[in-house]
């Protein structure tokens, strides 16, 4: 009896022992939540009710040279979940039924079918961010989904800007667009989140970082069920900081004209001002809507946009023959060199016999425009009427004296601006200017340096490319006589002219004397242009496409300026697709942006 109350007194004893064992553990781990652990603690505790927010900073705007807004931006907004404070109460199908009827939203990010999963996912191993169910979504949206806040705890409205454009002037291969950033640059891009977006071609692209801002932080107050109590003043919050307005040297007004002018063609025009290098207005045509960027962009239209070449800037990255254009280059080249007197005459009768190096033995009858011939012509007037036998004349003599004469041409062509880039703020390509070299490399089968190659590229076809941006460039640098400016799109960046020494002013003189024959004188191939109060001189163009080219495949061209005392503009007019009852078309359009442009800026 004696040993069994032992046992029992032992076993409570041992049961009262482990007890204050027990008690013991519990109240040191206590202490060391409290106490030695307790800043870990708050700070999970926090973020628990904390939501820490990253505030977008609103995208510079963009203006024209008089401070006119061109891109500005409007508020819109997205809609995040928060897994932490998610329940069963969310109504999932009325959020759906109405972000699926908003007038304006982006794509919808995660499907109600797949929102539980991705909560419970995210959830277990990350329960303090929030997932993105859909952006770009309307105010009235926004407000229907406010109305009935308490059916989608945990739902979270971030403000965000997207682009606002004008409805009439469009400048979309200028501005360029923005789109939401991916995955993998995001991993590559220092400061961006995912569902931001970034520049896209332009000087969207090109001043990304002055435009975009710097990103803020707000910390917000949210209880168990995601109600949102507003900013906890008590965290390190601070504003976004907005990006830097672009101010571009565009006028408003006179690229709202061109545009106007090119629309239904496929072309360029640019307008410059040939003493600093500023581009005035720059259209390429077709263009696009930059409004279509504004959420989501539909696959076919994309597609479509890729297949007509939409994208494409023909003004900066479109390579053309330049044609008649070229004139120019190659008479700079006779001048200068002045191996054979400019002065002298050489017969056109219409047609010329060349050696076809690709036909060894078979001469080729080259033809002038004018199929009666321009008869004895120097090459003041061969500039002035745009005569093909002259050029094709004299470019054989010289190649009769210096059998590489197309390296001296070449080296013309590279010193004023063809075959290289121009360095304007947006893409460009640098077109191209054959070599003796590149020749050899395409055609050392088919003989091009016997007779059959110099006389097609004097007059700007064969293998000549060039850019209406280097065509106007040119026209810049005969009108400030070698000084040439590099074109730019915005007003503070800084440029610095260089001069062409090795031309002299005596050749820019008569090439300009020329140009003003162009259009000023009877004869002259754009004396329709002629106006009796300003000076203008020019230069036509038509070019083929290619060696077989057919009639409706030419591409019509006139590049030149106007001057009136301190004020002067050069343009370049280039339509494709022309054949020759519409080829006269660059001029009509040159004659009606010279004619504005008087009147509105000269005159006013």
């Amino acid at each position: 009896m004696k040993n069994n109350n032992f046992i029992l007194r032992n076993r409570r004893k041992n049961i009262f022992n482990f007890i204050i064992v027990v008690l013991l553990l519990i109240s040191i781990k206590y202490f060391f939540i409290q106490v030695i652990d307790s800043g870990f603690y708050i700070d999970k505790s926090n973020k628990n009710r904390l939501n820490e927010i990253r505030l977008d900073a609103p995208r510079g705007f963009i203006l024209d040279r008089n401070k006119k807004i061109i891109v500005s931006n409007r508020n819109t907004f997205s809609v995040e979940i928060s897994p932490f404070h998610f329940n069963e109460k969310f109504n999932i199908k009325l959020f759906y039924d109405l972000i699926l009827n908003a007038k304006k939203r982006s794509n919808i990010i995660i499907n109600k079918f797949n929102l539980l999963d991705t909560l419970k996912k995210t959830k277990r191993y990350n329960p303090n961010s929030r997932i993105n169910i859909i952006n770009y979504i309307d105010f009235e949206t926004k407000a229907k989904i406010q109305e009935r806040k308490l059916d989608f705890p945990g739902l979270i409205f971030k403000q965000i800007t997207s682009r606002y454009y004008p409805d009439t002037l469009r400048l979309s291969h200028i501005l360029g667009y923005l789109r939401p950033i991916t995955k993998k640059l995001y991993f590559q891009k220092i400061g961006y989140d995912l569902n931001d977006t970034y520049g896209v071609d332009g000087i969207e692209s090109k001043y990304e970082q002055k435009l975009r801002g710097e990103k803020g932080l707000e910390y917000r107050l949210v209880n168990t069920f995601g109600f949102d109590y507003g900013i906890d003043r008590n965290q390190p919050n601070f504003n976004s900081i907005p990006g830097a307005n672009i101010v571009l040297t565009i006028d408003y007004d006179l690229q709202l004209k061109i545009e106007g002018l090119l629309n239904g063609y496929k072309g360029s025009i640019i307008c410059m001002n040939p003493k600093n290098g500023e581009v005035l207005a720059m259209a390429s045509s077709p263009d696009y809507s930059l409004k279509e960027f504004i959420g989501p962009l539909k696959y076919e239209t994309w597609d479509k946009w890729e297949k007509e070449k939409i994208l494409m800037n023909r003004s900066t990255a479109g390579d053309y023959p330049p044609g008649s254009m070229y004139k120019l280059v190659s008479s700079l080249m006779f001048l200068e060199m002045n191996l054979f007197p400019t002065t002298d005459f050489v017969f056109c009768d219409g047609s010329y016999e060349i050696e076809d190096y690709s036909n060894p033995g078979i001469p080729k009858i080259q033809t002038c425009w004018k199929k009666e011939g321009h008869g004895e012509i120097d090459l003041h007037n061969a500039i002035k009427q745009s005569c093909n036998i002259y050029f094709y004349d004299m470019m054989l003599k010289y190649q009769d004296l210096h059998t590489n004469i197309i390296d001296t041409l070449y080296s013309f062509a590279t010193d004023l601006g063809f075959g290289n880039k121009t360095n304007i703020d947006i893409y460009e390509t640098a077109g191209r200017v054959p070599s003796s070299i590149w020749m050899n490399g395409k055609h050392s089968k088919k003989g091009w340096s016997r007779k059959g190659a110099m006389p097609n590229l004097s007059i700007g076809q064969g293998d000549n490319l060039v850019t209406p941006l280097q065509v106007i460039n040119l026209i810049n640098i005969i009108a400030m006589d070698g000084e040439s400016f590099p074109p730019k799109l915005v007003k503070s960046s800084i440029t610095r002219s260089k001069k062409i020494n090795r031309i002299h002013n005596y050749t820019w003189d008569k090439i300009k004397t020329s140009m003003y024959s162009v259009v000023n004188d009877i004869g002259g191939t754009a004396y329709q242009l002629k106006n009796n109060n300003y000076i203008i001189r020019g230069k036509t163009g038509t070019a083929q496409t290619t060696s077989q080219s057919t009639s409706d495949k030419l591409i019509s061209w006139f590049s030149g300026y106007v001057e009136k005392e301190n004020n002067t503009m050069s343009l370049v007019v280039m339509i494709e697709d022309r054949n020759s009852d519409s080829k006269k078309i660059s001029k009509i359009i040159s004659k009606e942006i010279f004619e504005y442009y008087l009147e509105e800026y000269i005159n006013e």
